[in-house]
């Protein structure tokens, strides 16, 4: 069976403007990028997953997602293709999860070609200081590789649940517009470091690789401190995992593709590499995937 991979990405990075982006357009925005770098048009996009979890004034209803389809033009006319739009809400390992839905998709013939996206942006007109990620989207478009050793190879998602109250968000309705707070508890990068343990062992053991086998590991760039510990907890040597935080600051649900995105161009993900991705969100939940380049 083959793989699938990650055919073209997109991005939409923080810009010093008088007028700031919301999260809508930071995710059209990485949408459209997406399909200029793409073989694909909008009509050949079947399933189209949106993670983003931050939206514009606090929307929760209807799905983001459908809202991105119609702005990118996607399948909208009765024109005999459709197209399945969804959020899927899994904080930051949203993203992540994502592309694991289409990946199954794909590989059960359901789907062609699939679009994962997610933008993340506080609306509040004066945000709260604990609110601290920089608006951003990022977007990547699935399909069924060419090549047989090319693609996606093995996912795995570890949940704590006892540790689910190490970070939350809440929106007051106390504040005109509302106001988005967000708690984060000193104990959740050694939440994180351990569910990583224990999500890479998995995906590693469920694609038959060990720890040496892996080239390069990219990370969602939680802080300089996480990804200095991380390679003690997933066994591998520190130069082999992306460290961008001194540039790139923590994203959210962005973040690992952002990174992705930034080692792509930089040339680091040549052909014959295997990477393993990492994702961390609330729950506490840490995913895991292995890819070969």
């Amino acid at each position: 069976m083959r793989r699938c991979r990650i055919e073209s990405i997109g991005v939409s990075l923080p810009r010093r403007t008088l007028f700031s982006k919301g999260s809508l357009s930071h995710a059209v925005k990485a949408g459209r990028d997406c399909f200029k770098a793409s073989c694909y048009n909008q009509s050949d996009v079947r399933l189209l997953i949106n993670a983003g979890v931050y939206r514009d004034g606090h929307v929760c209803e209807p799905a983001i997602a459908a809202y991105i389809q119609h702005r990118l033009g996607i399948n909208i006319e009765f024109q005999g293709r459709r197209t399945l739009a969804f959020d899927l809400l899994n904080g930051g390992c949203g993203l992540l999860n994502a592309m694991h839905v289409i990946s199954s998709m794909l590989a059960a013939g359901e789907i062609e070609v699939g679009m994962a996206i997610s933008s993340e942006a506080n609306s509040d007109r004066k945000p709260d200081p604990s609110y601290s990620y920089p608006p951003s989207g990022a977007a990547a478009i699935l399909d069924v590789s060419p090549k047989k050793n090319l693609g996606f190879g093995a996912f795995s998602f570890h949940t704590d649940e006892r540790q689910a109250d190490l970070c939350a968000s809440r929106v007051s309705l106390t504040v005109k517009h509302g106001l988005l707070t967000l708690s984060r508890h000193a104990d959740l990068e050694a939440a994180y470091l351990e569910g990583a343990k224990q999500a890479v062992s998995q995906v590693l053991e469920n694609d038959k690789l060990r720890p040496l086998d892996v080239d390069w590991v990219v990370p969602a760039q939680i802080s300089s401190n996480f990804i200095k510990q991380l390679p003690d907890f997933i066994g591998l040597t520190r130069d082999r995992v992306i460290d961008l935080s001194a540039t790139l600051p923590d994203t959210h649900s962005t973040s690992f593709l952002l990174a992705l995105q930034h080692t792509i161009s930089a040339g680091i993900m040549t052909p014959g590499k295997k990477a393993l991705f990492i994702a961390c969100g609330s729950g506490v939940t840490v995913g895991a995937a292995t890819y070969h380049f």
